[in-house]
């Protein structure tokens, strides 16, 4: 049975990217494994795949497509410490599935979903319809012909980011790994997370709680062992807390940079009088949501 993911429950400062990690019983034959629909207010991305090799099939349904994606054969994948990169976007809809030819319990896999706003600018690279807004703001800075000028460039996971830290932490008990209050004025953002990866389902997991929202719930047996890297951006400008069910060995990433006037516009965060005067000398209300800024 697939998993209908309802990404507005997580996302809160986008561009985010998210890690999905949970063991999947499958039954012989098709198998829906997850399925997105995505926000009025977001374009959402398909940003990697991760997979335990075995003789099954993983395919991407997209917007209406059949097969987007189709890896025929995952003996062939790079393996579960390691990642298939993809850049897939989702404008409506996608459905993830898996094939096999006999039933397989508790199958490691794991996949990334990036969250972005939805602004003019991205409607424009994606052929999405505008708004006479949308076509307004377009003509103003000339959003049109900077697209057909040079190549969009990707998101970048460490946008933002002035400081990276790491955290390496053993518990004895279940108990936190990481816990730490963002200072007034700045923005952590959430990079990286390694565990020992226990040898059985269902007996380590690994929460995520940022800005009181409660944002990722994983199980370990489906995250890449500490050798290796899972990317993701998550962000919290109050504080954030990380942990685990069980004894474990752990590794965090995570980036500290100031809160930007930009940012606070993009995210609905009220502005002093003084940066809203910035805002206006620089126009950074509407470069907020033309997207090019």
């Amino acid at each position: 049975m697939g998993t209908e993911i309802d990404i507005r429950k997580v996302v809160k400062y986008p561009p985010e990217c998210f890690v999905s990690a949970m063991p999947t019983n499958l039954q012989a034959g098709d198998n829906k494994v997850a399925e997105y629909f995505t926000p009025d207010k977001y374009v959402l991305s398909l940003y990697g795949v991760s997979f335990d090799r075995q003789n099954i099939a993983f395919y991407a349904d997209v917007d209406g497509v059949t097969n987007t994606v189709q890896m025929i054969n995952l003996n062939a994948s790079r393996g579960l410490d390691y990642e298939e990169e993809l850049k897939v976007p989702i404008t409506k809809s996608a459905k993830l599935r898996l094939y096999t030819s006999s039933a397989i319990s508790a199958y490691q896999w794991r996949h990334r979903i990036m969250a972005l706003p939805k602004t003019t600018a991205l409607k424009i690279l994606l052929g999405l319809p505008l708004t006479d807004r949308d076509r307004e703001l377009d003509s103003k800075f000339g959003i049109s012909d900077m697209i057909a000028s040079y190549p969009a460039e990707p998101v970048d996971l460490l946008k933002g980011v002035e400081q990276i830290k790491s955290v390496a932490n053993v518990l004895a008990s279940p108990g936190t790994l990481f816990r730490q209050v963002v200072p007034r004025g700045w923005k952590l953002i959430l990079l990286d997370m390694s565990v020992s990866r226990p040898a059985s389902p269902a007996t380590l997991y690994i929460d995520v709680e940022r800005d009181d929202i409660e944002t990722l719930h994983l199980d370990a047996y489906c995250l890449p062992s500490l050798e290796y890297r899972c990317p993701i951006r998550i962000v919290a400008i109050d504080k954030i807390e990380i942990t685990a069910s069980r004894s474990c060995t752990a590794r965090i990433t995570y980036g500290l940079g100031r809160l930007t006037i930009a940012e606070k516009i993009r995210w609905g965060i009220d502005l002093t009088s003084k940066e809203r005067e910035i805002a206006e000398k620089f126009d950074l209300f509407d470069r907020v949501e033309a997207g090019v800024i």
